[in-house]
């Protein structure tokens, strides 16, 4: 009974958690999208603006990197490794379903997917080979990335920046084929097992 109450906790702020990251992920693009200046660190002549202003948009830049890769490598090895233990036959350290683990990866496939977007939106332009105006189309270019389709209105012309899609297609890949298809298999399976008896 105390293990169920304990797995239980785990559980509830497991999902809490990966539904604060998300909210948190789409107020930091909403925030952004207001009031980052873009437009001064990509023409030269608007930057004789404060050096506090421009100094706060390079603190933006590295906190948004930080951020990004250190939350797209906890993603990556959580589902990896939660993903192994299922097909393992590791008992669960938590109550989470099936149909849970998946809602997580997916909130967690959307957090990546605006979070590397607004990254993309707040690089100085000589990272891409076209400039975002928005940070909307920041984002677009993020998902398409995940996706891997690759339509080429936009591409990574900078070794940092390549490196970050890089990170992002492995941390979507690992989501996409990785976690949702073994959840979803394995779900099938005991569903069917449950069907025959």
């Amino acid at each position: 009974m105390a293990e169920d109450e304990g797995k239980a906790k785990v559980t509830k702020r497991i999902q809490f958690l990966n539904t604060l990251y998300l909210f948190a992920v789409i107020a930091w693009a909403i925030i952004i999208g207001l009031q980052f200046n873009q437009e001064i660190y990509n023409n030269p002549k608007l930057r004789q603006v404060s050096p506090i202003q421009f100094y706060a948009g390079c603190f933006v830049i590295i906190v948004s990197s930080w951020y990004m890769i250190s939350r797209a490598c906890e993603i990556f090895r959580a589902f990896l490794e939660d993903s192994i233990d299922k097909l393992n036959g590791t008992v669960s350290k938590t109550g989470l379903k099936y149909g849970d683990r998946l809602g997580l990866a997916f909130k967690s496939y959307i957090e990546l997917m605006i979070g590397f977007g607004v990254l993309y939106y707040v690089m100085p332009t000589f990272h891409f080979t076209k400039s975002f105006t928005t940070v909307f189309e920041a984002i677009y270019f993020s998902g398409v990335t995940m996706a891997t389709v690759g339509y080429g209105d936009f591409s990574p012309s900078f070794w940092f920046t390549q490196l970050l899609v890089l990170l992002q297609i492995f941390c979507s890949l690992t989501l996409a084929l990785v976690s949702f298809t073994v959840y979803t298999s394995l779900a099938l399976a005991l569903s069917s097992q449950a069907n025959d008896k």
